[in-house]
């Protein structure tokens, strides 16, 4: 497959977000089931400043997606695509 300048481009960035072990967390817990911030507070014992900001940046790169249940918002995994990459990238990491 070839890729132009500009595509490339936006695959480092989405690569660049899985550049921090909170943002794999985030995503392998996703893999399970949606969740709150609430939930990935107390499931990944992180502030809730820090998962807010990480959770952020993986909807900008169209890896997360929450949607709105009353007061509070359900984050989820963006895609299938996205669930294939997480499971591929853990896989392949636990084969060291």
């Amino acid at each position: 497959m070839r890729l132009n300048a500009s595509e490339a481009e936006r695959i480092a960035e989405v690569m660049g977000g899985l550049a921090t072990p909170a943002r794999v967390l985030i995503l392998a817990r996703l893999l399970d089931s949606p969740a709150t911030v609430s939930e990935l507070v107390t499931e990944l014992a992180m502030s809730q400043a820090s998962v807010s900001n990480h959770l952020r940046i993986l909807r900008h790169l169209n890896l997360a997606a929450g949607d709105r249940q009353g007061r509070n918002v359900l984050y989820r995994l963006q895609d299938d695509h996205v669930r294939a990459m997480v499971e591929q990238i853990l896989n392949h990491a636990s084969h060291d």
